[in-house]
């Protein structure tokens, strides 16, 4: 199954969803802020011009976090920010080359040690609060500083710009940054969702979502489909 879709932030501007929907895009992963509680400028409008015009979404968190209680004051921020909206989708943590950048800037060396407590701390405050928890990645840091222990614990969003991921188990692929969509000025990531995540976090009873869209017998286990594949 390949389920095709975005990621947006403000820095996409303002958005025509009813066209981004018409496009064929079947889900959006929105950015509903960063750091220590800044919300995305154009998160409120986005999510609510997805759940307006029915399109799944989920959230990531850019992570500017150097220790584990702010990776988790972080997802707090997250929870809080997003809890009004229908999120269908994981809430992912971001954390990457600039948040390393930041936290060297004020003197701490993110160890792989410490970016894995990190992702971990940030996922598990997100499951505590009843949303399902996904964590940000390229390659590279797949290979220096993500502990193998996340993998089968946590979904994996997956960057790589390649006509094919050079990882499996992934729940979804970022393959681009160059795309376009309609409803959209100039380019956009563009991403791959191998599962129904919206079906099977709903089945989960996660995401405060009561809806199952499907019968039961439609829809796999989360773990046996997201966690445990290979």
């Amino acid at each position: 199954m390949s389920i095709h879709g975005i990621d947006v932030s403000e820095f996409q501007g303002n958005i025509n969803w009813a066209q981004v929907k018409a496009s064929g895009i079947q889900f959006a992963m929105l950015r509903a802020g960063y750091g220590s509680g800044t919300i995305d400028l154009q998160f409120r409008k986005n999510a609510e011009g997805c759940n307006r015009e029915g399109i799944p979404c989920g959230v990531y968190w850019f992570s500017y976090a150097y220790t584990s209680e702010m990776a988790r004051q972080e997802a707090e921020q997250c929870i809080e920010t997003i809890e009004e909206y229908e999120i269908s989708y994981p809430v992912c943590i971001d954390f990457e080359y600039a948040s390393v950048r930041y936290a060297e800037s004020l003197g701490v060396t993110v160890t792989r040690e410490l970016a894995a407590e990190i992702v971990e701390a940030f996922c598990r405050r997100a499951e505590e609060l009843g949303y399902f928890a996904m964590y940000y990645s390229n390659l590279d840091y797949l290979e220096r500083y993500f502990d193998a222990f996340l993998r089968p614990r946590y979904a994996l969003w997956y960057a790589q710009y390649a006509p094919e991921p050079e990882t499996n188990g992934q729940a979804v692929w970022q393959y681009r940054d160059d795309g376009h969509v309609d409803g959209i000025s100039g380019s956009v990531d563009m991403n791959i969702a191998y599962y129904d995540l919206a079906e099977v976090i709903s089945r989960a009873g996660l995401n405060r979502l009561k809806e199952v869209r499907r019968t039961p017998e439609a829809a796999p286990e989360p773990n046996d489909v997201i966690l445990k594949a290979r």
